[in-house]
């Protein structure tokens, strides 16, 4: 009897401390969106994912970063199978829970060929060439419409799996698109890492900047929890100025 007492108690505290190393993981997911997420387990793996590890280590959490496309990123924080997304917009996905402080203000920008003399006038120009865009992505409310109205017809919906940007470049080194749309850090690291960066310059910029955040799962309650520590985090590390210096790893500066 006495033996099986101690077995219980064992595998009781084995439970307990299973659910408490749980408590204290995040996970995070996007596809690759280099300089602000990158390969996780790199030297680099992007400053927004050194600053939530900064910001929530601090206080006993573990952060775990996953690399998945984007659309299925959304759908598995949507349900609560992972805690959070990053580089999200508010128009991806309007429902999460969303920090005070952004972790990025970002303009969409049209990148062609150098010999290419088109320029963004406005969405009427769009149907002068064939633009490449990201499926899941959300461009704001100034190209929205158009993207979704003139999909394989004027747009080029590139697959969000595997590095989405990257076959987009190469579809625009080739000549096979006019032109490409893209946060401008992200796309000149990308094309710097392929060697196509004296190939290409940019095309204009769509009217508004938009606010890029980590995010939070509407389906689990310390959600809102998560979003406060990151928020006064962030603050933290910008007075400090600890945020500075990481994002001069990555060839950043603050936004703000």
């Amino acid at each position: 009897m006495q033996v099986l007492v101690r077995i219980f108690s064992s595998v009781v505290l084995l439970f307990l401390f299973s659910c408490s190393a749980f408590a204290e993981k995040i996970t995070i997911a996007a596809d690759e969106w280099c300089p602000f997420n990158c390969s996780p387990g790199a030297e680099q793996p992007g400053f927004m994912i050194e600053v939530a590890d900064k910001v929530f280590s601090e206080h006993g959490y573990t952060l775990e970063y996953k690399v998945m496309a984007w659309s299925r990123a959304i759908r598995e924080a949507r349900v609560g199978n992972i805690h959070g997304i990053i580089g999200a917009f508010k128009g991806d996905a309007p429902d999460f829970i969303f920090p005070e402080q952004e972790l990025s203000i970002l303009r969409n920008t049209f990148f062609v060929r150098k010999e290419n003399t088109w320029t963004y006038h406005g969405v009427q120009s769009l149907k002068a060439i064939q633009l490449a865009a990201i499926s899941g992505y959300d461009y704001g409310d100034e190209l929205r419409e158009y993207i979704q109205e003139n999909e394989n017809t004027h747009v080029s919906l590139l697959n969000s799996s595997g590095h989405p940007l990257a076959k987009g470049i190469e579809l625009l080194n080739r000549n096979r698109v006019d032109a490409l749309i893209e946060a401008d850090p992200v796309f000149w690291y990308t094309a710097q890492t392929l060697g196509l960066q004296d190939q290409f310059k940019t095309a204009g910029h769509t009217d508004a900047p938009q606010h890029s955040y980590i995010t939070f799962s509407p389906a689990l309650p310390e959600s809102h929890k998560y979003a406060r520590l990151l928020s006064e985090g962030i603050q933290k590390l910008r007075e400090s100025g600890e945020l500075s210096i990481i994002l001069q790893r990555y060839g950043l500066t603050d936004w703000r």
